[in-house]
C-alpha cells in the first residue's frame, strides 16, 4: 500500500486497488487505518529541485544538552523549517529549512533563528542544487505490471509538465498548506476549507502541481521500516564532477537525498540504512565506485521531531502537522534597537 502511494501519491483509489489486487474501497479503508496510526502519510514538499529562486539550507544547531528536546520542539513550530532532527556528531539539532528566496532565508537565519533562546551557535549550509529528493525514494519493489499501472495513473494526474513557477498568492499559499496537511485532499474538501469554488480549487491545484511548485510525496515512519537508521554524509568531490558524482551517488538505493552545497564539503547525501554498522559498508561501496569521493563528516539521526511539516513522536509515528510555508514569513522577529548618533 505505502509503496503504491509512493509511486502515485494522488492516484484514484480504484487505480491503487487495481495495482494491489484489491478493490478501491478496500484500498481506501486500509490506507485510512495506516494513516490514522501515524505509520505513513501523503503530503507535499516545496519543489526546490526545479526553481532556483527558492532557497534551501541545512542548519546545524548547537545547544546545551538539557535544552535539546525543548529547542527541537520550539523550532518544529516554525513554518519555514521542513524537518527537525536530533543527531550525533557536530550538531545537536539538525534543521532542513526552506524559503522563497535568499533574502527570506537570510531574514530567518539572521533576524529570527539567532535570537531563539537556548541556541549556542548555528552553521548554515546553503544548497546550490538538489539532484535527488525524498519524493522519489521507494520502500520496496512492486510487481512490474503494478508499477506500470501506477506510473500511468500518476502521469495522468496534473503535475507531469513543468509550466514554470507560479506567483504564490494568499489563495495558493492556503491551498499549499492544506495539501501539506493532506496530500490526497479532494477538490471538494479543499473548496470547503478555503471557501472557494471546487472549479477554482481544481485550477489552483493543477497550477501548483504542473509547475512543480509542490511535489506530492508519501512519507513513512522510518522506525517501522527495514531501514530505521538515517544518516547524513558530507562529501568532498571534484567541483567539475559534481553533476556526474551526484548521478552516480543517487544510483545507490539507500540514498534518498543528494545536494550540492555552497560550503565545504561541497555535497550532502542522506541515506536510510538497516543498521548503524551498515554506514561503513555504504562508505566502502561509495569509495569503491567513486574513488575521488571523500566522506568528510557524518550525522546519525537519533530522533526525528518533524519531517516535511509532520510532527512525529519518538517511534516515528505522525502526531500532528505544522504546515510548511516558505512563501510568507509569519514569525515575529525582534525589533532592531535604535542607536542615537548624537
Amino acid at each position: 500500500m505505502i509503496s503504491a502511494l509512493q509511486i502515485a501519491p494522488r492516484a484514484p483509489w480504484s487505480d491503487i486497488g487495481a495495482a494491489l489486487g484489491i478493490s478501491g474501497i478496500t484500498a481506501a479503508r486500509r490506507w485510512e487505518r495506516v494513516r490514522r496510526e501515524g505509520l505513513a502519510w501523503v503530503t507535499t514538499a516545496p519543489g526546490l529541485v526545479r526553481h532556483g529562486a527558492q532557497s534551501l539550507a541545512y542548519i546545524e544547531v548547537d545547544c546545551p544538552p538539557a535544552r535539546r528536546n525543548t529547542l527541537a520542539a520550539e523550532l518544529s513550530r516554525h513554518p519555514m523549517v521542513l524537518t527537525v532532527e536530533l543527531t550525533t556528531g557536530n550538531a545537536d539539532v539538525f534543521l532542513t529549512t526552506a524559503a522563497a528566496n535568499l533574502t527570506a532565508m537570510s531574514h530567518y537565519l539572521l533576524d529570527h533563528l539567532s535570537h531563539v533562546e537556548g541556541i549556542v551557535s548555528t552553521r548554515a549550509r546553503l544548497a546550490t542544487h538538489i539532484f535527488a529528493e525524498a519524493s522519489h525514494w521507494r520502500l520496496s519493489g512492486l510487481e512490474r505490471d503494478a508499477v506500470r499501472l501506477l506510473e500511468r495513473s500518476r502521469d495522468a494526474q496534473p503535475g507531469a509538465p513543468d509550466d514554470g513557477p507560479v506567483e504564490m498568492t494568499a489563495q495558493l499559499q492556503r491551498i499549499a498548506e492544506l495539501l501539506n496537511e493532506d496530500g490526497r485532499a479532494s477538490y471538494t474538501a479543499l473548496a470547503a476549507a478555503t471557501g472557494m469554488s471546487a472549479t477554482s480549487v481544481r485550477r489552483y491545484v493543477h497550477a501548483l502541481l504542473r509547475s512543480r511548485t509542490l511535489l506530492p510525496r508519501t512519507d513513512v515512519a522510518a522506525e517501522h521500516t527495514a531501514t530505521p537508521v538515517q544518516v547524513y554524509f558530507f562529501v568532498d568531490a571534484p567541483v567539475a564532477e559534481y553533476a556526474e558524482t551526484a548521478k552516480s551517488l543517487t544510483k545507490f538505493r539507500e540514498i534518498r537525498v543528494c545536494a550540492t552545497l555552497a560550503s565545504s564539503p561541497g555535497m550532502m547525501i542522506c541515506a536510510w540504512l538497516h543498521t548503524v554498522e551498515e554506514l561503513h559498508r555504504l562508505e566502502v561501496a561509495i569509495s569503491t565506485r567513486l574513488p575521488k569521493v571523500h566522506i568528510a563528516d557524518r550525522l546519525v539521526v537519533l530522533r526525528t521531531v518533524k519531517r516535511q511539516g509532520r510532527l512525529v513522536d519518538s517511534s516515528g509515528r505522525a502526531t500532528g502537522t505544522v504546515p510548511v510555508n516558505i512563501w510568507d514569513d509569519r514569525l515575529e522577529h525582534p525589533a532592531p534597537a535604535l542607536v542615537s548618533l548624537e
